[in-house]
């Protein structure tokens, strides 16, 4: 009887150990369409600072981590940030585009589908605009 319940216990154990687990899919590509919901403090004052917009996420060809995104602050396609990716840490170096310098941070959620970003633009004019993103696909 012992014996028993010591393979079936174990079976069962194994069998909780197993599904209370949530698997890591490992590094999943960021690449492809999100969806932008972006709130400034200086600007689209008209519509409470929050606007909502499309960018792409394309993967850099030699660097594994390192990502570009198109239509970033909603300036255009063709208008780029770099950003990198360590686990489920972004970061923005300072970098300028489309003439305001941006910099700034962010993190992925467990599932790898929803973005959490601040950051600063300054467009040189005295005002640096302080902004919060969430990216969803």
């Amino acid at each position: 009887m012992i014996k028993y319940l010591f393979r079936y216990g174990t079976a069962m154990m194994t069998i909780l150990f197993m599904t209370s687990c949530v698997l890591e899919e490992g590094d999943p590509d960021l690449s492809g369409s999100w969806t932008c919901t972006e709130t400034s403090e200086i600007f689209l004052k008209s519509t409470k600072g929050t606007s909502t917009f499309q960018v792409n996420f394309e993967n850099d060809i030699s660097i594994q981590d390192k990502y570009y995104i198109d239509n970033f602050y909603n300036l255009g396609n063709g208008n780029r940030v770099t950003i990198i990716k360590s686990g489920y840490t972004i970061s923005i170096p300072k970098q300028t585009v489309d003439g305001f310098v941006f910099e700034g941070s962010g993190e992925l959620n467990d599932t790898y589908d929803m973005i959490y970003m601040t950051y600063t633009a300054d467009d040189g004019g005295g005002e640096v605009d302080h902004v919060t993103a969430e990216y969803a696909r």
